[in-house]
């Protein structure tokens, strides 16, 4: 088995609400997009800034799809988006001019396997609670176990903030069947990986 890298960026899909953009140093950098009932702020590219501001409008649906790359001083997640698809009739997705370094360093066939959408998503709460209670090390192993059984083209695991049961942290939730695990720990993940597995079967 494979040793997994922390430092290594890792994917992520979010659907969500586009709230509008956030000012650093005169000109704006991220946008605000709300997820379920949290607020999240996604770096956008330069070659893609002028595109998105010309383009989407506060309230709209939208689907990002990007990388996350755990801050270990902030203790919490960075994302940087690689494409916007406004989820909307025939509106084209947004994508930068120039591709990133994630997606020119994979082969073609692992790029087209990234395009497949997933079929299930684990929102795994990042915020301060969780994560003094071993969240971090949660995402990263369930990552290596999805890829262990060759499941990470069908499903994503999300950072999300607070899932609004603290008293029971670590807390995930797997979307569309909106189980519930709460006090997850890592001998629990083999299972939890095997719900997963008969859903996708299911589905």
């Amino acid at each position: 088995m494979a040793h997994f890298d922390t430092k290594s960026p890792m994917e992520f899909n979010f659907q969500g609400q586009f709230l509008g953009f956030v000012s650093h140093d005169g000109a704006w950098k991220y946008m605000r997009l709300r997820v379920l009932s949290e607020e999240l702020q996604i770096k956008i590219p330069k070659a893609m800034r002028l595109t998105v501001g010309s383009s989407l409008q506060p309230g709209e649906s939208i689907q990002v799809i990007g990388i996350s790359k755990f801050d270990r001083h902030a203790h919490a997640p960075k994302l940087k988006a690689t494409q916007l698809i406004p989820l909307t009739e025939n509106s084209p997705p947004i994508v930068p001019v120039i591709p990133t370094r994630r997606a020119s360093s994979a082969p073609p066939a692992a790029q087209t396997q990234l395009k497949v959408k997933p079929k299930v998503k684990v929102l795994l709460c990042q915020k301060s609670g969780c994560l003094k209670r071993g969240s971090k090390g949660l995402y990263e192993a369930l990552d290596q176990i999805l890829c262990d059984r060759n499941l990470q083209h069908q499903v994503t695991i999300e950072p999300t903030g607070c899932l609004k049961c603290c008293s029971s942290a670590p807390n995930l939730t797997i979307i569309p069947v909106n189980h519930r695990y709460k006090d997850v720990r890592l001998k629990m993940l083999p299972q939890i990986v095997d719900a997963i597995a008969q859903s996708l079967t299911k589905h």
